[in-house]
């Protein structure tokens, strides 16, 4: 079965499941990275909001050797599984000054995201684009977090307020609403599995005496959504380099965490962005990207730079 031929099965079997109580619809949605994605909609009649399932994946699935009705089934689950409990009020995201409070910024790759960057506020970080969302918390919305809702240019317009002006309400924001995760990766790690010794190595990009892995730390924040931006916030790495008394190097693992290595133990730099690279290539969903390459952080400037 073709990709065109499972989306139309795809619709018109979840459609007879649900009846008259829900309707089934298909959208290309694009996502970060300018990935473009089939979303599915299951709208019921007594929501007005509905979780977005991606076809793409599912016919990975069907590939890979699910039967259709097993891959019909788990698309159903996982419906049923993110659906809110009841309506969501999104009356507060048309009004300024409550918006305002839920204002949070994040990372993405300025070059990928060329196009959509015409239409939303951003400032230019390096290589990489800063913009802007309202972050749907328990209190905003009514439902859960770890949704977002992306800020255009028309909001602006609405609100009657400046990108500066969003940019000084997400530096306040996002560190207070996501508040930053730091770890050692063996931490990380041995809390997905407990059982997890971590190996002493060489590596490729280090040729310490001592033939060990260099230390290394992730770098996220609390909710694991847009992590990378925890780069930005005030006196992280400063603090962090400080407390292990060397400059950084950042490893961008995704738009949702970056890693932390002592610039000192890493002897063989060049080999970092191959590392990058290999692994947003075989690990890293496309639109989860956030660059190819390394980044540095210098204790004496407090920059961050490539």
């Amino acid at each position: 079965m073709n990709y065109e031929t499972f989306k139309s099965s795809a619709v018109s079997s979840i459609q007879s499941y649900f009846g008259e109580n829900a309707t089934v619809s298909l959208h290309s949605i694009t996502k970060n990275n300018n990935i473009q994605l089939d979303g599915l909609m299951i709208q019921s009649s007594s929501l007005n909001i509905s979780p977005t399932i991606y076809l793409n994946y599912y016919y990975e699935d069907y590939l890979a050797g699910k039967s259709l009705s097993s891959v019909f089934d788990e698309i159903i689950s996982s419906y049923q599984e993110h659906l809110p409990p009841e309506n969501m009020d999104l009356s507060f995201f048309t009004d300024y000054h409550k918006a305002k409070y839920h204002i949070i910024y994040k990372l993405i790759n300025y070059s990928q995201n060329a196009e959509l960057l015409t239409d939303v506020p951003h400032f230019r970080f390096l290589d990489l684009a800063v913009v802007f969302c309202c972050y749907l918390t328990d209190d905003a919305s009514g439902t859960c977090g770890n949704a977002t809702i992306l800020i255009h240019n028309h909001h602006l317009s609405f609100w009657n307020i400046t990108a500066d002006l969003l940019y000084e309400l997400a530096i306040k924001n996002t560190p207070i609403l996501l508040p930053y995760d730091l770890k050692s990766m063996e931490d990380v790690l041995q809390s997905l599995c407990p059982d997890f010794n971590v190996s002493k190595n060489n590596t490729d990009y280090c040729t310490d005496e001592s033939n060990e892995t260099p230390p290394m730390y992730v770098l996220t924040n609390t909710e694991k959504l847009y992590g990378a931006s925890a780069i930005l916030y005030p006196d992280i790495l400063a603090s962090f380099a400080e407390l292990i008394d060397s400059d950084l190097y950042i490893l961008p693992s995704s738009i949702h965490e970056v890693l932390l290595l002592p610039k000192h133990k890493i002897t063989n730099p060049s080999e970092l962005d191959n590392i990058i690279r290999e692994v947003n290539t075989s690990q890293v969903l496309k639109e989860d990207i956030l660059s190819d390459h390394a980044y540095r952080f210098e204790r004496a400037s407090g920059f961050i730079t490539r």
